[in-house]
C-alpha cells in the first residue's frame, strides 16, 4: 500500500486579516466572514487568489535600480536588501550577481569571496540580531509595561537583548556591560534628547548616549525584571544586569551568543562590531562633505528619529498623574508625538506607579482591608490603569522589633554591609544620596545606620572637635541609656573597604519614607544596639530614602 500524501495546499493571505491562511474558506468561515453568506465568502477567496497571484507576478519583484532612487542611504539600502533575499524575494539588476556575472572568476571563487565577506563582516552584518529580534523584544518590553505575565526565557532574552544593544549597537566592550551598575544607570542624564551615560569598569570607563528607544528598552528591564532578580541571600554587588538567580551577569559574550543562536544568526564579537564601526566610518569620511550632509538630512526626516523625542517633553505635555486622564492617539498626533505607543505604555506605568503610592499611603497606620481599598479607588473613580486591591492588601508585612532582632538574614547583612536594593544617586547641589534599586513594601528593613556605638558625651565631645557638625552622628536613649552612633569616623573599623549606605541617606522632615528603630540585635557574640531603619511606607523603585534627622528611636 503506497504511503499517504499530505495534500498540497496552497497559503494565501486573508484581506480581512492580513495574515497567511493553509485554508482560506475555513478561516472566513470560522472567523472573518462568519456572519457573511456563502457566495460572499467565495467571492472574498477569488479575490484574494487574485490578489496572492498579483502579488507573486509583480510584488515579488524588486529592481535594484529603483531602489538606488527611492533609498539613496547605501547602510539602509543594504540592510533592506539582505532581509528581502532572506524572505526570498526576487532582486532585479542584482548588484551581487552583477559581480559575480563580470568578475570572470572560476565557479570556487564566489565561495572564497563569501567566505572572504563573512571573515570581515560589516555593521550591517554585527546588527542583524537586533533587527531580526526588534518585533520580539517590542512584544516583551509591551507586556512588561502593561503588567502582563512574561515567561522566564523571555524575560532571560529580553536581558541578552539589552546586552547586545550597548554592545553591538553602542560598541560597549563586554567588560564594561558587565561593570555596569544599577548606580550609572540611576545618574543617568538626558543630553540634547539623548541619555549620557558613564560606566567605570576595571580596566577603563565608557561613554555613550543613548536613543529613548532604547533607552526605554533598559528602563524596562531595570523596572520591570531586575527587581524580581533580586534575592535577600545574593550579594548582587549592585550590577545592572543579573542572572535569574541574583548573581551578577558573569559572561556577556556567552549570552550574546545565546542570542545569536535563538534566532539562528552566525554569531559576531564585540571587537568585530568594533572594527566594522571603524571600517564604516573610514569609508565614509571619504565621501564629500556635502553628500555628508544630505544624507544625514534624509535620515533626520525618517520616523526612527521621533522615537529620539525626550519623555520628559512628553511628560510636561501630559502630566503623568494618579488623576490624570491618558492622551488619546490623537492628543498625542496632534502635539507632534508619535503614534505609536511607546510614550502612552510609559506614561500608563509612571501613572501606575503613583496610583499605587497614593492607595499604600492611605493605608499606613494599620492593615488595609479588601474594602476599604476599593472603596478608595472607587472613590478616586478609577475604571482601569490602577492596582487591585488584592495586590495592595497582600503588600502589607507589618514587622515585629522580636523578629528582626533575632532575624538571621538581618543580622547577616549588618555583619557583611552588602544590603541589596540600593545605590548612591548624584543629586548634583544637594549631594549625594540613596535611591531605592527595587521597591520596599511598607515595614521592611532597608539597611542599618552603621557605625561604632559610643555614649552620649563621647559623641558631643566629638561634635565639638568638629565644630558643631552632627552629620554623620545619631544620638538616641535605650532602656535610659544614653547613646550615639558614630557614623562620623569613617571608614569604620569593621568594615575598612565598605562605603556604608545608611550614613549617606538625606534628611527630610515632610517628606521622610524611613525610620530609625533601635533593635538589641542577637550576634552570635552576643547582644549589640544597632539602628535599623524601616520603611514607614511603600517606597517605589528608584524613590530617593529619606529619614528625619531630628527623630530618634
Amino acid at each position: 500500500m503506497a504511503p499517504k500524501r499530505d495534500k498540497d495546499r496552497r497559503i494565501i493571505s486573508c484581506l480581512q486579516c492580513f495574515r497567511p491562511q493553509e485554508m482560506l474558506p475555513n478561516h472566513l468561515l470560522r472567523v472573518c466572514m462568519k456572519d457573511q453568506t456563502n457566495e460572499e465568502r467565495n467571492t472574498e477567496v477569488e479575490r484574494a487568489k487574485k490578489s496572492m497571484k498579483a502579488w507573486t507576478l509583480r510584488g515579488r519583484t524588486w529592481d535594484y535600480n529603483v531602489m538606488v532612487k527611492r533609498y539613496p542611504d547605501e547602510a539602509s539600502r543594504q540592510a533592506l536588501l539582505e532581509d528581502l533575499r532572506e524572505m526570498h524575494f526576487l532582486i532585479l539588476n542584482d548588484p551581487m550577481e552583477a559581480q559575480a556575472e563580470s568578475s570572470h572568476r572560476p565557479p570556487g571563487a564566489a565561495v572564497e569571496t563569501r567566505n572572504k565577506r563573512l571573515a570581515q563582516p560589516t555593521l550591517q552584518d554585527c546588527q542583524r540580531v537586533l533587527r531580526v529580534s526588534q518585533a520580539d523584544m517590542l512584544d516583551i518590553h509591551r507586556k512588561l509595561l502593561d503588567q502582563q505575565h512574561v515567561e522566564e526565557d523571555q524575560r532571560t532574552l529580553f536581558r541578552y537583548f539589552c546586552e547586545a544593544i550597548l554592545v553591538l549597537r553602542y560598541f560597549q566592550r563586554p567588560e564594561a556591560v558587565k561593570a555596569f551598575k544599577a548606580s550609572d544607570w540611576i545618574n543617568k542624564r538626558n543630553v540634547d534628547g539623548r541619555i549620557h551615560m558613564e560606566v567605570q569598569s576595571t580596566k577603563q570607563s565608557a561613554t555613550f548616549s543613548l536613543t529613548e528607544e532604547d533607552s526605554a528598552m533598559l528602563d524596562a528591564y531595570f523596572q520591570k525584571i531586575r527587581p524580581g532578580c533580586l534575592q535577600d541571600s545574593v550579594d548582587d554587588q549592585g550590577r545592572f544586569f543579573l542572572s535569574k538567580q541574583g548573581l551578577p551577569v558573569g559572561n556577556v559574550t556567552s549570552d550574546l551568543r545565546r542570542l545569536h543562536e535563538q534566532y539562528e544568526l552566525p554569531k559576531f564579537s564585540s571587537q568585530q562590531a568594533r572594527r566594522a564601526q571603524s571600517t564604516m566610518a573610514c569609508s565614509s569620511s571619504d565621501e564629500p562633505a556635502d553628500e555628508r550632509r544630505v544624507r544625514k538630512q534624509k535620515r533626520g526626516r525618517g520616523a526612527a528619529d521621533q522615537y529620539d523625542r525626550d519623555f520628559g517633553a512628553f511628560l510636561l505635555q501630559f502630566p503623568a498623574t494618579a488623576s490624570s486622564s491618558p492622551p488619546t492617539k490623537k492628543k498625542r498626533t496632534a502635539a507632534g508625538f508619535p503614534s505609536d505607543k511607546v510614550f502612552y505604555n510609559r506614561w500608563r506605568s509612571m501613572q501606575f506607579a503613583k496610583r499605587e503610592e497614593y492607595l499604600s499611603s492611605q493605608c499606613s497606620r494599620r492593615p488595609p482591608t479588601f474594602s476599604k481599598v476599593s472603596l478608595l479607588i472607587q472613590k478616586e473613580g478609577w475604571t482601569g490603569n490602577c492596582p487591585r486591591p488584592e495586590d495592595i492588601v497582600a503588600k502589607w508585612r507589618p514587622v515585629t522589633r522580636v523578629q528582626v532582632e533575632s532575624d538571621p538574614w538581618i543580622i547577616t547583612k549588618i555583619q557583611n554591609q552588602k544590603w541589596t536594593g540600593l545605590a548612591l544617586k548624584d543629586f548634583g547641589s544637594k549631594g549625594q544620596g540613596v535611591v531605592a534599586t527595587k521597591a520596599f513594601a511598607m515595614g521592611s528593613i532597608v539597611c542599618d545606620y552603621h557605625g561604632k556605638v559610643i555614649t552620649g558625651a563621647e559623641g558631643r565631645k566629638l561634635v565639638e572637635s568638629i565644630k558643631g557638625d552632627t552629620a554623620y552622628l545619631f544620638f538616641f536613649q535605650a532602656a535610659g541609656r544614653d547613646l550615639c552612633v558614630d557614623a562620623e569616623t569613617f571608614p569604620c573599623e569593621c568594615h575598612p573597604t565598605e562605603n556604608t549606605m545608611g550614613r549617606m541617606i538625606n534628611h527630610s522632615s515632610k517628606r521622610a519614607n524611613l525610620r530609625p528603630v533601635h533593635c538589641m540585635m542577637n550576634f552570635p557574640e552576643g547582644q549589640r544596639d544597632v539602628i535599623l531603619f524601616q520603611a514607614k511606607r511603600d517606597i517605589l523603585l528608584c524613590e530617593e530614602l529619606l529619614f528625619d534627622y531630628t527623630s530618634s528611636s
